[in-house]
């Protein structure tokens, strides 16, 4: 299976989690709503429903951690002695392999291309771009210098 299926499989089963985590509130609040009197759960009702809270505790964040270790993570883009570049494929060109970074530029993993003179790029795996621009047109600059930062907040 491709990393999209195992990313859908865990919107699945977070989605089925957070349905099981409300379904013992739903029926304590229709419980209330019904009977006008007090309710005083029996040992068996409590154990049921704290055993559907723990199901789905257990599948919500099974799908969070799959859908997490799955994630869909942009391509990074570098070229010989340059910062790396934050980016998207670029669908607006008519050949393969364009991308378009943060910062604005238009790139192309091969050496010879039409739609542009930035040539000759490479995909990298990295966590984050290092170049200033792209970092500032993500708002990288800004959220990694919160907690460097001095005063309140």
């Amino acid at each position: 299976m491709n990393e999209y299926q195992y990313r859908l499989i865990g919107r699945v089963l977070a989605f089925i989690g957070m349905l099981i985590l409300l379904f013992p509130i739903f029926i304590i609040s229709v419980w209330f709503l019904w009977y006008d009197s007090v309710y005083i759960p029996q040992l068996l009702e409590i154990l049921i429903l704290a055993g559907l809270v723990l199901l789905g505790l257990i599948v919500a964040s099974s799908g969070v951690i799959i859908h997490r270790r799955f994630r869909e993570i942009g391509p990074f883009l570098t070229k010989d002695g340059e910062p790396i570049h934050s980016g998207n494929v670029w669908k607006k060109g008519t050949e393969p392999g364009l991308f378009l970074t943060s910062c604005g530029r238009v790139v192309s993993i091969f050496l010879d291309s039409r739609e542009t003179a930035h040539v000759g790029y490479r995909t990298v795996i990295a966590q984050r771009a290092t170049c200033s621009d792209c970092n500032l047109r993500e708002g990288r600059a800004i959220l990694d210098s919160v907690p460097y930062g001095r005063g309140g907040a």
